[in-house]
């Protein structure tokens, strides 16, 4: 089920800097916002050559409290955010210190109470050690449903409920008022090609911008912002988890992939999901984050 921000209210990707205080840095950008029958079109022209079954289609969205969310829907003002940054992981100068707030994030992108979901690393003052968080917290409601997941001593992994709207190092979320609205229904079977679920609609619909020479504010090519909860109903996944802190500062690429650990996962999963086809405010976010729990 996803969802890009309404025309009514405006469509920006919002960019917060590596810092933990009120006054980081905060860039934004427009993003472009077509109807969702049109995106629904994109999608299965996106996906169509990677996966033997593609539907898509435009319907109110489902009680997504049943899948184990802290709101029923993705609808209402929505904001796209991109918080800290790949950075933060790498280096351990920041391991410690790039700590974040949910409630501050909803205020500084004029959404105070909203209800945020996402992808990101868990406080390590919460959990002790670095790992992956999966928020879904209505802020306003008092309503938190977030997991966590980390690594433990004889390398498995293990997801525990986490009660703090704390967070660190890294996230991408959607802000939103929570209310059940319009989405864009995606269903697949079968993959058949290289690329994932996500991937595969990230790079399909920068390919349809890039041809339909959309722009926005000038800029060579617009670009969409998408976020959205989708569900493993089958089959299994290839997912990852953070291990602790490495004590030496990382290269960005085969020598992170190599720290993570990765694992057969699902089905019966709830996967959070933030994605961009591309970069509008030349800000280095990251373009696509996805992580997901068992309900």
């Amino acid at each position: 089920l996803l969802r890009r921000a309404p025309r009514a209210s405006p469509p920006r990707l919002t960019k917060m800097g590596c810092s933990t205080s009120r006054s980081a840095d905060v860039a934004s950008a427009k993003l472009f916002v077509p109807e969702l029958e049109e995106l629904a079109t994109m999608l299965q022209t996106a996906l169509k050559d990677n996966f033997e079954t593609v539907e898509t289609e435009v319907t109110e969205c489902i009680d997504l409290t049943k899948w184990g969310c802290a709101a029923p829907g993705i609808g209402g003002n929505c904001r796209i955010i991109d918080v800290g940054g790949v950075p933060n992981l790498l280096d351990p100068k920041h391991h410690k210190t790039a700590i974040f707030q949910l409630p501050t994030v909803a205020e500084q992108v004029g959404l105070k109470g909203a209800y945020i979901f996402g992808a990101c690393a868990a406080s390590h003052l919460v959990v002790g050690v670095n790992a992956e968080l999966m928020p879904t917290e209505h802020i306003s409601k008092n309503c938190r449903c977030s997991k966590y997941a980390k690594v433990v001593e004889d390398g498995s992994h293990i997801m525990e409920a986490y009660d703090s709207p704390e967070f660190g190092l890294l996230g991408n979320f959607v802000a939103c008022e929570g209310k059940t609205t319009p989405v864009v229904k995606v269903r697949v079977k079968k993959r058949k090609g290289e690329d994932n679920f996500v991937t595969c609609m990230r790079k399909g619909l920068a390919k349809a911008l890039e041809e339909s020479k959309v722009k926005v504010d000038g800029a060579k090519s617009a670009q969409i912002g998408i976020g959205g909860v989708f569900k493993v109903v089958s089959g299994k996944i290839h997912g990852h988890v953070m291990p602790d802190f490495k004590k030496t500062v990382m290269i960005d690429g085969p020598e992170v992939d190599e720290w993570l650990n990765f694992y057969e996962m699902g089905p019966d999963l709830t996967c959070l999901s933030v994605f961009l086809s591309g970069d509008p405010a030349k800000a280095d976010v990251g373009k696509h984050l996805t992580l997901s729990f068992s309900p």
